[in-house]
């Protein structure tokens, strides 16, 4: 089972959407939640930055682009740390269930975006392995990201059938890229449907690991 983490184990884009808000005040531009998750969610950082400095009619010069990053990074990190956390009965069935079938996380944002916090609610040791934005040269909706998690789980755990693995994803360019990848994909309109989702699936646990 493999999880994509904004939007998916963790209700983090709001988070994501304030703090883009902040830096790209000096700019002059905001956008609302709506058009932010229409047009923002599942993106990286640098377009979405391509996109701010469009909607204010500024140049995208690698200066420009790196100044938005850090200034969103800096508001993002200084936040999730205190204000992200998986649902209770999602960090229990990760817990109980590691063992039993091999988890991931794949995601499109940056390893100090993701690992922390994964490490601070005690999951992070549940997890096979952790794919973030810089493990990869290309990001979802191409399915790199998810073709490095299969061969993970082929070295690892002896999987031979990307069709044997189950992804957990929020956004349309997460699940382009994991059904690109040939895997199953559980599409979820927001975090909160992620803890009756593995509900739904744990008695199926036995015929994902092939036992």
């Amino acid at each position: 089972m493999l999880f994509d983490f904004d939007g998916t184990l963790f209700d983090s884009e709001y988070l994501h959407h304030e703090a883009w808000l902040e830096a790209v005040e000096p700019w002059g531009v905001t956008v609302g939640w709506e058009d932010y998750k229409r047009n923002l969610v599942g993106i990286s950082d640098t377009r979405a930055c391509e996109f701010f400095l469009d909607l204010a009619g500024r140049p995208r010069t690698p200066e420009a682009i790196q100044a938005g990053r850090e200034r969103k990074h800096s508001v993002y990190r200084r936040r999730s740390l205190r204000e992200l956390a998986p649902h209770p009965s999602v960090a229990t069935w990760i817990r109980d269930n590691c063992e039993r079938v091999p988890l991931g996380v794949v995601s499109s944002s940056a390893i100090a975006d993701v690992v922390p916090i994964l490490e601070r609610q005690c999951i992070a040791d549940c997890m096979r392995f952790v794919i973030c934005g810089e493990h990869v040269e290309r990001l979802k909706p191409d399915p790199l990201p998810y073709l490095l998690a299969f061969e993970k789980l082929q070295a690892a755990c002896g999987i031979s059938d990307p069709g044997d693995c189950l992804v957990f994803e929020d956004s349309s360019a997460g699940v382009q890229a994991a059904r690109a990848a040939g895997m199953r994909v559980h599409v979820l309109a927001k975090p909160a449907d992620l803890p009756s989702a593995l509900e739904e699936w744990s008695p199926n646990i036995c015929e994902l690991v092939g036992q």
